[in-house]
């Protein structure tokens, strides 16, 4: 907002003039000449050829549960996959959905058991396991906000003619 020469305010424009509003387009032309045409439908998209064993594969992919795919999730890191594929390539594709981009450390299941027992102890083998899991599992996990009073720390005060509250 500002006040002219002659003290009008004035919001916007020139001072002393109207805004300018463009005319809007003569659209008459476009429906006069023009016949309704049927809709074309959409052609797909061309996909590539798959034998029969690769739908096959496909098809019994479909059908995982959540548990199977979570399995294969953690089991499929990136040399397991390529493994497979050399061995079935037409599984390849399938096999390429699943997994993780980061390697696998596999570790006997009779090491972990005899490491968790001497570690974390408990009254069976497979707390110890429990107890050994949750332990490594919490290292991965990000760490806890801190509590809000831990958090804030003092400010200092402002210096300069703005730090004083305005009335």
């Amino acid at each position: 907002m500002a006040i002219g020469a002659k003290g009008q305010v004035t919001t916007t424009g020139m001072m002393g003039e109207q805004p300018k509003t463009p005319a809007a387009p003569d659209l008459r032309a476009l429906s006069a000449g023009q016949k309704q045409q049927p809709k074309q439908q959409p052609q797909p998209t061309p996909q590539p050829e798959a034998n029969p064993m690769e739908l096959e594969f496909a098809e019994r992919a479909k059908t995982l549960t959540d548990e199977d795919k979570s399995a294969l999730q953690s089991v499929l890191s990136p040399s397991v996959r390529t493994a497979l594929g050399k061995i079935l390539p037409e599984f390849k594709p399938v096999m390429d959905q699943f997994g993780s981009q980061e390697p696998n450390v596999i570790i006997p299941l009779s090491t972990v058991k005899s490491f968790a027992m001497k570690r974390y102890g408990g009254q069976d083998e497979q707390e110890a396991i429990n107890n050994f899991m949750t332990d490594i599992l919490a290292d991965s996990m990000p760490q806890q906000q801190q509590p809000m009073e831990q958090q804030q720390q003092p400010v200092p005060p402002r210096q300069g003619l703005m730090s004083s509250p305005q009335t």
